[in-house]
């Protein structure tokens, strides 16, 4: 019998001896017929997450592959250890078998698998009885390429639907094995409809209303005569998509609006301008609670009878939502009567070809949409983090005599002066005003106030344009890289170290504020993408002032920096995630024994350590203070613009190393 993880034996013929079964693994995730949403038009990052039956004598490489493609690692096993998780990279596409295994050298320690797993695309499901299981007739799925998900298993999606209410059938099987048969991918389902519900039973928790709906379970009446949600439904649909991770799925289909809609009760009846509101409140309540944009879809859906055909002022509400851009346009399902509706035509649910009539509607619409977004170039994220020189001291233009050095070492001075004013030219237009990068975006917060915006002079802490980090060249150079556009999302504070502000969890005691911090950061500036619209494609660290000056944190920094990669890249799915780590070269040579010369060395050997990593030496774009704006700040590069200008010349063309460039 197969249990809902699947396993499967592999044997091995050791020498001439006789057949000997592998130890088993125990695969949590995938599980058996899971689609994985695919990021890109090609590929999805498939969670690959087990246990090995006993705990392992040595440190285990964990491999994983679907299908015939090649092996993949993707993670390891401790010493003494059982469990194991990283991310495949995986091909789109129809079912496939997953295998998992982990390996000393080259001895084969323990195998196991999923037979189904697919990565293809993902529709969460909601409304009331249309969108759930209340057709006359259950449907099936006919490409075999589409799932659907309970909570805790997958299946073939054939009605009724696990999750929504109802026995009997829905649009699902025919809508969903459009999608299969256009893209050529596997499809999952999660369904959340429940039967006879408003709108207002959606809203979260405590959100109030003039009117009940008709039905009362699900609404609480307040001393003042107002009612209010009690927010169960809304916190299952959310706790559903929250089950699917970030960017877990493509969009959201609602079929909602019978229920709102010309009540026998008119008292029950919803106008139509707080239906517009309540539905808008229930899509960007439920985009902040699970942490990203998820597109929507909404149908025009009133209908009840032929002699109740629809509500104007419902349908006017639905389309509003569109065209006020929180949604996008969904089928007008009241168009399907007559023979479309169950009971010889007279009732308000479907029949078994008005189900496959709805579920076509649905994918006319979907189909173009998601045509383009799978044909939309992805922007290419990088994320620059440290203290204070990656926030950025280089000054621009200042100038005066005593405290700026009469403006020696400036950017303005450096564009006319340095040794590298000629590579420094495309900062300045024909008209000698700094150029703004419409294609490089980037966002950074100081001072608890946001800025983002094309890629320019100023995005440091001292706000304005006073002001230049590594950030400026290396998004120059990135910028003329991809043809795509890109993001720097630059998350950096003065004066921490990674001992403990940054400190990683993986490190062990208290993870540190400003790890914490940053991980929120960068999840804020992806908040607004939608999914498969992005791709984190590289991390820049610029850091270790605050631990070079204690003997202790140099001690720990080697460890600490190979924990925090790992656990940066955990944090964002990205197991081969390319980091490259800028020296602390500030005041250029150092005396062989000093506290900086340990601490260079430090940071070496944790990045030998780490694959997909690179050091870049920094010492020879120190410039003398004589030559600089600010004389006493030598932790600063004395603020030299040409330094922190190759300083992220420099940084952007190791990352480009790092894609075959």
């Amino acid at each position: 019998m197969r249990g809902p993880t699947s396993f499967f034996f592999t044997f091995v013929l050791l020498f001439h001896g006789p057949l000997v079964a592998l130890p088993l693994l125990k695969m949590t995730s995938p599980t058996d017929y899971q689609v994985v949403q695919r990021d890109s038009k090609e590929s999805g990052r498939v969670k690959v997450e087990g246990e090995l039956p006993k705990a392992a004598a040595e440190i285990g490489t964990v491999e994983a592959r679907l299908g015939s493609r090649s092996w993949q690692e993707v993670g390891k096993v401790a010493a003494g250890g059982t469990q194991f998780e990283g991310w495949l990279t995986a091909p789109a596409g129809g079912w496939g078998k997953l295998e998992a295994r982990v390996l000393s050298g080259e001895k084969i320690l323990a195998q196991g698998g999923v037979e189904h797993v697919g990565v293809g695309e993902v529709f969460v499901i909601a409304g009331q009885s249309n969108s759930a299981n209340h057709g006359e007739e259950r449907q099936k799925v006919t490409s075999g390429m589409v799932s659907t998900f309970d909570g805790k298993a997958w299946r073939i999606a054939h009605d009724p639907q696990p999750g929504a209410s109802g026995g009997g059938g829905s649009f699902i099987p025919s809508f969903a094995d459009e999608i299969a048969k256009q893209f050529k991918v596997t499809v999952g389902i999660v369904s959340t409809g429940v039967g006879a519900t408003s709108v207002r039973e959606w809203l979260p928790k405590g959100e109030t209303f003039p009117n009940p709906p008709t039905i009362l379970n699900k609404v609480a009446k307040l001393p003042g005569g107002r009612w209010e949600s009690k927010g169960g439904t809304y916190a299952n649909f959310v706790a559903r998509m929250k089950s699917l991770d970030r960017n877990g799925f493509r969009a959201v289909l609602w079929h909602q609006g019978e229920s709102d809609a010309n009540q026998r009760d008119s008292s029950r009846t919803l106008p139509g301008e707080l239906y517009q509101e309540y539905l808008s409140k229930v899509i960007k309540a439920s985009q902040v609670e699970i942490g990203w944009k998820a597109p929507w879809f909404v149908s025009q859906v009133s209908y009840h009878t032929s002699d109740d055909p629809g509500s104007p002022e419902i349908r006017a509400a639905q389309k509003a939502v569109w065209e006020a851009g929180t949604a996008q346009q969904g089928p007008d399902s009241d168009a399907l009567t007559g023979a479309n509706r169950d009971n010889g035509g007279k009732g308000v649910h479907f029949s078994g070809p008005g189900l496959r009539a709805h579920g076509l509607a649905w994918s006319e619409k979907v189909l173009p949409w998601l045509t383009a977004q799978v044909g939309k170039k992805k922007t290419k994220v990088f994320i620059l983090a440290g203290q204070s020189n990656m926030e950025g001291q280089g000054v621009v233009s200042m100038d005066h005599e005593e405290y700026y050095n009469g403006g020696k070492g400036n950017l303005v001075w450096s564009m006319e002066h340095s040794k590298s004013r000629e590579k420094m030219k495309h900062l300045r237009d024909e008209k000698r005003k700094w150029v703004k990068r419409d294609d490089v975006e980037i966002c950074f917060e100081a001072k608890e106030k946001k800025r983002r915006g094309p890629l320019t002079v100023g995005y440091t802490g001292y706000g304005g344009s006073s002001h230049i980090g590594p950030e400026l060249q290396f998004g120059h150079v990135i910028g003329d890289y991809f043809e795509e556009p890109v993001l720097l999302i630059k998350t950096a504070w003065g004066g921490k170290s990674l001992q403990k502000d940054f400190r990683p969890p993986g490190s062990g005691g208290e993870t540190g504020e400003y790890y914490l911090k940053m991980i929120e950061e960068v999840r804020d500036a992806l908040s607004g993408f939608e999914a498969g619209a992005f791709e984190i494609v590289g991390f820049v660290w610029m850091q270790g002032w605050n631990d070079m000056v204690s003997q202790e944190a140099t001690a720990e920094y080697e460890a600490n920096l190979v924990n925090f990669v790992k656990d940066v890249r955990t944090e964002f799915s990205s197991p081969g995630l390319p980091f490259v780590i800028g020296e602390l070269g500030n005041g250029g040579p150092a005396l062989e024994g000093s506290g900086m010369s340990k601490f260079r060395e430090a940071q070496k050997r944790a990045v030998e350590k780490i694959e997909r990593a690179e050091f870049v030496g920094t010492q020879k774009f120190s410039r003398p203070k004589e030559l600089s704006p600010n004389t006493g700040h030598g932790h600063h590069w004395f603020g030299n613009a040409e330094s922190y200008f190759l300083v992220g010349d420099a940084l952007g063309r190791r990352m480009l190393k790092m894609f075959g460039e």
